[in-house]
């Protein structure tokens, strides 16, 4: 996430006052597992969050996951509490996915962003997990996953649970049902979303800059000729 005020304008309209424990957002143009990011959790709180969800009976940060399967979410041992009693709206800009160029062989990275210029929220959970090296206990999330529309079908087997505003309500209201909140796990359409490739900067975490998300040109090779 590297611009949030929209999005915050757009919780304070439909949610009310909040708590803003981020104030000026810390801009990423390469986020990755174990780095934080922006939530917005049920309890009406904006922060950080570790990515990456450990339970929290877990002992080791390596019990950490990323993505958890809507399809699986409310039994998994790692996700079923916190599915329960902890969800919450990641912001981001867009997002990346590697495909595999059948030339060079090479995975090839690719950023995803809305049609309209728009941010995009992910249906996420987190959970509070306490860090013995650090004598406290840290936020820790991930996102839900789901069957790929056409568009992603192209690049990956899996894609985000993307929530459009309308349907935020529901997803963190702790009254919603297993029913009502299944029905949110189908993929955004095709036509709100796009991707373009991009420079293998992003490969590296090291790299977190707007040349990240650049448009990478590609040109087909000028033929050669004998005049």
């Amino acid at each position: 996430m590297f611009d949030d005020v929209a999005f915050k304008q757009d919780i304070a309209e439909k949610f009310g006052e909040f708590q803003d424990s981020i104030d000026t957002l810390n801009k990423q143009y390469n986020i990755a597992p174990t780095l934080d990011i922006a939530i917005y959790t049920n309890t009406k709180v904006y922060t950080y969050a570790h990515f990456g969800l450990i339970p929290s009976w877990a002992t080791e940060r390596s019990s950490m996951q990323i993505n958890a399967r809507s399809e699986t979410v409310f039994e998994k041992s790692s996700f079923k509490e916190a599915y329960k009693q902890r969800r919450c709206l990641i912001p981001l800009n867009g997002y990346f996915e590697w495909k595999k160029d059948p030339t060079s062989k090479k995975s090839k990275a690719h950023f995803i962003i809305s049609n309209s210029g728009d941010y995009f929220v992910f249906a996420g959970i987190y959970e509070s997990w306490y860090d013995n090296t650090l004598n406290k206990p840290i936020l820790t999330c991930a996102l839900l996953t789901t069957e790929p529309n056409e568009t992603i079908a192209t690049l990956h087997e899996r894609m985000p649970v993307i929530l459009e505003s309308h349907q935020w309500e529901l997803w963190l209201d702790a009254k919603s049902s297993y029913i009502q909140l299944n029905r949110l796990f189908i993929p955004i359409h095709s036509d709100k979303i796009k991707y373009f490739r991009v420079s293998e900067q992003v490969n590296s975490v090291k790299n977190d800059s707007v040349a990240c998300i650049a448009q990478e040109l590609t040109t087909e090779p000028r033929q050669g000729t004998l005049f």
